[in-house]
């Protein structure tokens, strides 16, 4: 693991989840991120990733795009999926088999322009590149809002809850509030956070 990210997580270790229908290629490549010093969970399916993720709990997500015959299942749509809940958390796509002339190509194109997402083809290399996007990634979000996320989410994976003017609220649904709009503008060095993030981090 690079040395920028490990000072930044501290005494907490980076958290990754690998989403792929292969058992070979998700075991190599949580073998990959472990070696790197990732905590990694593993799922076979969409509806195995879709009842263990919670927004703010993992720090990138490795999925392949060709998952199941269901285009409601593929990596493209677990991505828009997660969107909705998880606003900038890393995501890298990886595939095979993807063509120019496939009917996803225009997808693909707009993942390339997004600061959050990348994508890798297989072969050669390839486990190891989508590790090293997942680095880069990393290393580019929002530090104000990566502090905020890691000092909720001990507390959100052993659900404690806190008391509000309003009654007890779950750690983990303060942390799916925090993740779920954007509080940062990203650039080709280093995310600058706005006023919400910094706001939040003071009280």
């Amino acid at each position: 693991m690079r040395a920028a990210i490990r000072k930044e997580f501290g005494d907490q270790k980076p958290r990754a989840v690998v989403l792929d229908d292969s058992r070979q290629a998700r075991l190599m490549t949580a073998r990959k991120l472990t070696s790197r010093g990732f905590e990694v969970s593993q799922h076979a399916t969409v509806r195995e990733f879709r009842e263990a993720w919670k927004p703010g709990t993992a720090d990138v997500i490795i999925a392949d795009w060709n998952l199941s015959a269901k285009a409601s299942e593929s990596g493209d749509h677990v991505l828009e999926e997660v969107r909705e809940r998880d606003w900038d958390v890393p995501f890298v796509l990886v595939s095979g088999k993807l063509h120019e002339a496939d009917d996803r190509a225009p997808v693909l194109a707009r993942l390339l322009e997004s600061g959050s997402a990348r994508f890798v083809r297989r072969g050669n290399n390839g486990i190891a590149k989508a590790c090293d996007e997942a680095e880069d990634l990393i290393e580019r979000r929002d530090l104000a809002l990566l502090k905020v996320i890691l000092s909720l989410r001990p507390a959100a994976l052993a659900n404690e809850s806190v008391s509000t003017t309003t009654g007890t609220k779950s750690i983990g649904e303060l942390l799916s509030e925090v993740v779920a709009r954007p509080a940062a503008s990203h650039d080709f060095e280093r995310p600058v956070a706005t006023s919400m993030s910094r706001e939040f981090g003071k009280k």
